[in-house]
């Protein structure tokens, strides 16, 4: 199947301009926690980037509409088409998931561990504030990808995230936005928006990640 077949059929992959890689995104209106959250003083979510600017263009919504629509009429197919595509396109050695939206269900989580395990060569980070689907998951999937980056987000500004207790075999890593108590602050802001040479969100030896409001 090319390039293009695969991408009628789920829809292209982004390309965030601060990323070294590709990503993948969708819409925020469909974030479970996040859609709760945007109406709370003081969550990060209260003031989401990808409810505004270029996010907004209708050509946008609707790329990100095509992956959601791909990705919950066949979860099953999806993986299967998806970790083609990331095979095909990506040769930088990360990828991003949801630069845009987050985890729909535990289904598509066990999907994106297993799309990592197909993939050993590539690197993903997956920042989410869904913590009960990935608690749910973390002890029913068989086998965790080492290459699987989670970070589980903060809710609020300035707070710290929560670190469940999980199964020993899942690495859980955690990300802030405007904590100055934090053991790494991303140095995007003072390189041009660019992450440049830092891959910390990737990396499971770094704790937290801490970001500035933006």
């Amino acid at each position: 199947m090319t390039i293009k077949a695969l991408e009628d059929l789920i829809g292209s992959l982004s390309k965030p301009s601060k990323m070294p890689c590709h990503g993948y995104s969708l819409p925020a209106h469909a974030c479970r926690r996040g859609s709760l959250l945007r109406h709370i003083p003081g969550s990060v979510c209260a003031d989401c980037y990808a409810l505004k600017n270029r996010y907004l263009f209708d050509n946008v919504q609707a790329a990100m509409y095509k992956r959601l629509d791909a990705l919950v009429s066949d979860t099953k197919e999806w993986q299967v088409l998806i970790a083609e595509l990331i095979s095909r396109k990506e040769h930088s050695g990360y990828f991003r998931w949801h630069d845009s939206g987050d985890i729909q269900s535990v289904e598509h989580l066990n999907a994106i561990n297993a799309i990592a395990l197909s993939l050993p060569h590539i690197n993903f980070w997956l920042p989410t504030r869904e913590l009960d689907m990935v608690k749910q998951w973390d002890f029913t999937r068989p086998t965790t990808a080492e290459n699987l980056i989670i970070r589980l987000s903060a809710n609020k500004v300035g707070q710290r995230a929560s670190r469940p207790t999980l199964n020993s075999r899942t690495k859980i890593t955690t990300s802030t936005v405007g904590r100055e108590r934090s053991e790494f602050h991303c140095p995007a802001l003072s390189q041009g928006n660019n992450c440049g040479k830092c891959r910390a969100c990737w990396d499971h030896k770094v704790p937290n990640v801490n970001y500035k409001l933006h």
